[in-house]
């Protein structure tokens, strides 16, 4: 499971330095993408594949071809480096709106690592957690 949040830097060529904790957990076939919230998502193999899974059907909706070209078009597989980093493709900084240089927040979200640009990340996080009681009643509720 991935939690917590780690503020890390983007060196000038897009690479990122996935925290320890996170990358003992990240096994080959894992991958980077788009995710909820226009952000960056790191997919261990078992959600990659769950997801692969749900939208290679034979005769897929508009709305499941839409989400495969969108989430298929922008992965990449995850290598890491001799220093633990991984790289962002200039198309998925460009998608999630991250620049060289900048930091980011690298976020625990239970089954998958999401990657915020730190300005984005801020006012969501302080809003998801101002309506905590409220979402976890409504969630939880609904189970």
């Amino acid at each position: 499971m991935f939690v917590g949040t780690h503020r890390v830097r983007v060196d000038e060529k897009g690479r990122l330095a996935i925290p320890i904790q996170f990358r003992k957990q990240l096994t080959e076939g894992t991958h980077i993408s788009i995710g909820p919230e226009n952000v960056l998502t790191i997919y261990p193999p078992d959600q990659w594949q769950a997801l692969a899974d749900r939208l290679t059907s034979p005769l897929p909706s508009s709305e499941t071809r839409a989400l495969s070209r969108a989430l298929f078009s922008m992965a990449s597989v995850c290598e890491f480096d001799g220093q633990g980093r991984v790289m962002l493709s200039q198309e998925q900084r460009r998608q999630a709106g991250i620049e060289p240089r900048s930091t980011v927040a690298v976020v625990g979200s239970g089954s998958r690592v999401e990657i915020w640009p730190e300005p984005n990340w801020e006012p969501y996080s302080e809003d998801a957690r101002g309506r905590f009681t409220e979402l976890a009643d409504r969630v939880i509720e609904a189970r």
